[in-house]
């Protein structure tokens, strides 16, 4: 039963560089479709933004793997996105966070010190 509405806008400036949107209702094909859920219970999206990402910080994303359930890494220009779909929430934390790890330093120059709300 119920409903997600999902809408994701990124933008540089005024120029839109990620623009998502998406709707599955319970009881929807696209619950057990294996161009949707799958029969997972589980999906997650990291998006990670930059005037330019190298392809070699792709590859070392690409080469971090999620415990349980399967990821996919795809670089747009000035976009990456990192997908999960599985059956465990706390597999797609992990693997997130990995990437973060990975992410922050390379691409904002900063520490990966995770914020304290990530605990709460």
């Amino acid at each position: 039963r119920g409903e997600l509405r999902t809408s994701t806008r990124l933008l540089r400036g005024e120029q839109p560089v990620w623009l998502e949107r998406g709707r599955i209702a319970g009881g929807d094909a696209l619950l057990e479709s294996p161009v949707g859920l799958d029969g997972h219970t589980v999906s997650g999206t990291l998006l990670a933004a930059a005037p330019e990402i190298e392809a070699n910080l792709v590859s070392a994303c690409r080469e971090i793997l999620p415990d349980r359930g399967e990821g996919a890494i795809t670089r747009l220009p000035g976009v990456l996105v990192a997908r999960y779909l599985g059956d465990a929430s706390e597999a797609a934390r992990h693997w997130f966070v990995a990437l973060w790890r990975l992410l922050r330093p390379a691409l904002l120059q900063r520490e990966a010190v995770e914020p304290r709300i990530w605990r709460t």
